[in-house]
């Protein structure tokens, strides 16, 4: 199966970050396609948004990104997944009710785990500790950036 990228991974391939160049490196290990998923999608949308928002981007430059995450989408980088977003928040739900009280993941953090799990992602690779601890207790293999 496919690698499953975070969302704070996959922004650091699009926008300027200090550790984009690492998270082109780990990318590098893992063969196309990724899955790039409704959550994904929304998030990516979402996050880059608020850095116009914020004034920390231009919105020019987002736009660019957001083309570019579609022409990926296009060439074969990324593969949107056939899964049922139900089962995705049914497993959320168990994820949390078993792990968010010792690990402290946050809502999407639990989605995208839960999603992984469900499309038997071959690897999970994120930025965020908490996020890592909880895919490790899961059971998925874990890259992190870190």
């Amino acid at each position: 199966m496919k690698a499953y990228f975070d969302t704070s991974v996959v922004t650091k391939w699009y926008l300027p970050e200090p550790d984009s160049a690492h998270a082109l490196r780990v990318r590098a290990r893992f063969a196309p396609p990724s899955v790039l998923t409704h959550l994904h999608r929304l998030e990516l949308m979402t996050a880059w948004q608020l850095k116009v928002f914020r004034r920390e981007l231009p919105r020019n430059i987002v736009e660019q990104a957001l083309t570019h995450v579609e022409d990926d989408l296009a060439a074969g980088i990324w593969e949107l997944p056939a899964y049922d977003l139900v089962d995705v928040f049914s497993r959320a739900e168990a994820l949390s009710r078993r792990h968010s009280a010792t690990v402290g993941a946050r809502s999407l953090d639990i989605l995208h785990v839960a999603a992984a799990l469900i499309l038997a992602a071959s690897a999970f690779v994120t930025a965020d500790v908490r996020q890592a601890r909880l895919a490790r207790a899961a059971g998925l293999r874990v890259t992190t950036l870190r």
